[in-house]
């Protein structure tokens, strides 16, 4: 049970959001492949798509690093796994790379979907718990993309 209102569910799904969208920008930045930086690209605007779209609810600024401290419980960090996996590190590039990379990002939309069906129970308002079904449904589309990336990728080194 998420223990947060309906305005600081919202600033969490921004901080999500804006890393996830932050993540995609540099994985695309980093990627030879053209089908992978361009799926990167797409995720990354699709990120900012919702930002939008949540940044219009009440009016709500667009993020604030602050709200992260109080937001770490229910947020992924993205960074973190990209360092354990040694992506930008020992994996810059090529298809392992790619591949760890999007094992990230399939966490963090897995994570996604997760928090807005959570957040969806919790909030009261009409719009908002309609809001929260979308982005979890494009968080969803999102996920099948990347498995089906994942899936047309050459089976990993052994």
């Amino acid at each position: 049970m998420l223990d947060l209102n309906e305005i600081e569910i919202l600033q969490v799904a921004l901080a999500h959001e804006e890393r996830a969208r932050a993540f995609y920008v540099r994985m695309a930045d980093r990627n030879d492949d053209s089908t992978a930086r361009d799926l990167f690209l797409f995720l990354s605007r699709e990120e900012e798509g919702h930002i939008r779209r949540l940044t219009s609810r009440y009016g709500i600024p667009e993020f604030e690093k602050t709200w992260e401290e109080k937001s770490l419980p229910y947020l992924i960090d993205l960074d973190r796994l990209a360092w354990e996996e040694g992506v930008g590190t020992q994996y810059t590039t090529g298809p392992e790379a790619v591949r760890r990379g999007l094992g990230i990002a399939r966490k963090a939309e897995s994570h996604a979907i997760a928090f807005y069906a959570e957040a969806g129970k919790v909030v009261e308002d009409p719009s908002t718990k309609t809001l929260l079904a979308e982005l979890e449904e494009e968080e969803r589309n999102h996920l099948a993309k990347i498995e089906g990336y994942l899936a047309d990728l050459p089976p990993a080194p052994r």
